[in-house]
């Protein structure tokens, strides 16, 4: 397990996430939310709704290594959440109050809980064992990535003007 001030360090950047999200897409135009920068490339709109049903899984999964023994977690095809659900065509704003309820939900679970909570672990069927504080740095790590692409597709929108 980390020490506290790790474990501290780990449930900020957690909770920064949603912020760092809305700050990423603030005062993007419709079309620059469509703006793909590449073939076979997500949009902007297409980033924030799997980063929401990403963290839909998260807040289960987390849940399930918290209150289960063991389990063994399920895994999802993105690109097929993002054909079949539609991502294209979904809502912005739903997506993000989603995100940033989800993600201060799932931090909440963390107050006043005994420290060995960290170390409860699942099974991933492609990462193996699992503890609660690798699933929050993943989580973590998954926002920041995907906020690094948005900042870069508004950096080529920029170039383009």
């Amino acid at each position: 397990m980390a020490n506290a001030q790790e474990l501290k360090e780990l449930l900020d950047r957690f909770r920064s996430g949603p912020g760092n999200l809305e700050r990423s897409i603030d005062g993007l135009s419709e079309a620059q939310l469509e703006y793909r920068p590449a073939p076979g490339k997500w949009s902007i709109r297409e980033i924030i709704l799997h980063l929401c049903d990403s963290e839909i899984a998260a807040a289960y999964r987390i849940r399930c290594a918290i209150g289960d023994d063991n389990p063994t977690l399920t895994t999802y095809d993105q690109d097929k959440w993002a054909a079949r659900l539609n991502y294209g065509k979904r809502s912005i704003h739903n997506a993000v109050e989603l995100f940033r309820m989800l993600r201060k939900s799932t931090a909440e679970l963390f107050v006043d809980m005994d420290d060995s909570i960290w170390d409860r672990s699942a099974i991933h069927p492609e990462r193996g064992q699992i503890t609660v504080a690798e699933l929050i740095r993943l989580y973590s790590e998954h926002c920041d990535n995907y906020v690094a692409q948005i900042r870069k597709i508004k950096l080529l929108l920029s170039q383009q003007e």
